[in-house]
């Protein structure tokens, strides 16, 4: 996801152009930030790009999906994403729109992206052609993308491709490679290798399709990625990870990094697992066991989060290659599962400030741009020590889990802090929905970090602060279950939750007139304390209001308004 940055050719004269937009002055004189004039209050700190009265957040997560969904299909008969990573931008018009840009290709790590942002966006929106997007990534990986019944890694997905292709095995990783240096390649994996971290993404992404639309063939898949990892779970210790990074899939043996510090995704893989009570639930406690206790003793403790980033050259010491994905993702864990350990919240406490420290600091971009960490009040995130470019998705991905912090404890300086940040990453997107990672014109259209890693952000921050969420528009923001459908009306919002028993925020036009759970009517009531069935209103001044419903009866929720 990053090196095309140094991999790709520099358009000449960019970074002057670039340094010149970063510092202000472009033409006009007037200070701006990637697509947009700079918008300040009244201390000097950054407001969002849109000026929209009832919250920009809203804008810039729907214009983003329509800009995805119409994706076109190319001329091999897929959708760019398909068999690219990255696409061209509007400054190099002798290439279509949206069409596919050569480098390593991660479909794993990409459609358990899309797949978590899409079923967020069919809750909030009701639109179901994003599920329908899903379906088509998730129906081709199972044919196209996986390994075979014979392998030791039997039936689970690859994480790359090279560029163009439609069926994945693993990239071939000497195209990239370090020509001067081949102990150093490992940018795509390499043919018939896999990285296991992504085999809990993706299997949590094929257990969440599941849960909308209650197909076995998604849970099937589900189970096959999380019987591999409890096959294959070793302990760990300091410098191996219960699952290693780079493996290959046929016998297991060849393994090219023992360690990643991302074993989060199968956490939660086999978490849900479990709970919902299918396959094998003893090896698979048994596994998360392991892999809970190496991460509590290791990473957590000692901060060395390493390895995410599929295109990557191998370093010697893999302590060397830091990256903000893997922490952040494990705070926001620690912060929704505060009963797994009492030191839950400070932990995550900690990962949050060390972040900061991190990748919200000074820094300088691969074309030798510097970058301030913090800008007009905004802190601002890098990806990795390979490269330190600010980006947005990152810095909305800090910003939602600071929210999340403030939703747990109340803390409204975090609130503060996650404004801003959200706020600098709004300005990667343009009116068109077009979004881009970072300053870097060149290289900085992706999939993943320009969709489906960085409009969940957004939904996120505004289920845990609702009064970011659009005014005069009614939106479910989120759940403790999957939402299997739903349907927004003019006096009338009906949704179905795979669970029964879940929790839901909303922000809404108006107060409910009522609320049933079935044919059970829901009292309102004054705060929902554990066991209790009912919902709650916080009006907003103008207007407007926060709903939290919490039900364990029935999974059909109505809301008359």
């Amino acid at each position: 996801m990053v090196e095309a940055r140094c991999g790709v050719p520099r358009r000449p004269g960019l970074t002057v152009l670039l340094l010149a937009g970063l510092l202000g002055g472009i033409a006009s004189g007037a200070e701006r930030l990637m697509w947009h004039e700079v918008r300040l209050d009244e201390q000097g700190k950054l407001l969002s790009w849109v000026q929209a009265s009832n919250g920009p957040y809203g804008l810039i997560v729907r214009s983003a999906w329509e800009a995805f969904k119409n994706i076109p299909v190319q001329s091999d008969g897929y959708r760019t994403y398909f068999t690219h990573p990255t696409f061209y931008g509007p400054n190099d018009p002798a290439h279509a729109p949206f069409s596919g840009r050569p480098w390593v290709h991660h479909p794993a790590g990409l459609f358990a992206m899309l797949t978590d942002s899409a079923i967020l966006y069919h809750a909030y929106s009701g639109d179901r052609v994003v599920l329908a997007r899903v379906r088509e990534m998730l129906d081709h990986m199972m044919s196209q993308g996986t390994t075979e019944a014979a392998a030791t890694w039997a039936l689970v997905p690859y994480a790359c491709a090279n560029a163009g292709q439609v069926e994945y095995r693993g990239a071939d990783d000497t195209i990239y490679c370090d020509q001067e240096n081949h102990t150093r390649c490992g940018r795509g994996d390499g043919v018939g290798f896999l990285e296991p971290d992504k085999v809990g993404e993706l299997g949590c992404a094929y257990l969440l399709f599941y849960e909308v639309t209650l197909e076995e063939k998604y849970l099937r898949a589900a189970c096959r990625c999380a019987d591999a990892l409890a096959k294959h779970v070793r302990p760990g210790d300091e410098s191996h990870s219960p699952w290693p990074f780079r493996v290959d899939a046929c016998t297991g043996m060849k393994i090219r990094e023992e360690y990643t510090a991302n074993v989060v995704g199968p956490i939660r893989l086999l978490d849900e697992l479990i709970r919902i009570k299918s396959g094998n639930t003893a090896a698979y406690r048994r596994a998360r066991g392991l892999a809970w206790k190496w991460l509590m003793r290791y990473p957590v403790r000692n901060h060395v989060w390493t390895q995410y980033f599929e295109d990557v050259l191998i370093y010697p010491d893999y302590r060397t290659n830091l990256n903000q994905y893997s922490p952040l993702e494990t705070a926001r864990y620690l912060l929704q599962h505060p009963d797994l350990d009492p030191a839950s919240r400070l932990l995550a406490k900690e990962i949050l400030d060390w972040v900061a420290a991190r990748f919200a600091a000074d820094s300088v971009t691969m074309d030798g741009i510097p970058e301030k960490g913090r800008q007009w009040g905004a802190e601002v995130v890098s990806e990795q020590v390979n490269d330190m470019d600010k980006m947005s998705s990152h810095t909305a991905r800090f910003a939602s889990v600071l929210a999340l912090w403030h939703e747990t404890t109340g803390d409204a300086g975090a609130k503060a802090r996650a404004f801003r940040s959200f706020n600098w990453a709004t300005y990667s997107a343009r009116e068109n929905g077009l979004v881009k990672t970072s300053l870097d014109e060149g290289t900085g259209y992706w999939f993943s970090d320009g969709y489906g890693d960085y409009m969940r952000h957004f939904q996120r921050g505004m289920a845990s602060v609702p009064e970011w969420a659009p005014a005069d528009e009614d939106h479910l923001l989120g759940s403790t279950s999957v939402v299997r459908s739903i349907r927004y009306s003019e006096r009338e919002i009906t949704y179905v939750t795979f669970d029964r028993r879940s929790r839901e925020v909303l922000r809404l036009r108006r107060a409910p007139q009522a609320v049933r759970a079935g044919n059970a009517p829901l009292p309102q009531l004054n705060a929902l304390s554990s066991g209790a069935q009912g919902y709650t209103v916080d009006p907003f001044a103008p207007r407007g209001c926060a709903v939290r419903i919490q039900h364990q009866s029935d999974a059909l929720i109505r809301i008359q308004q």
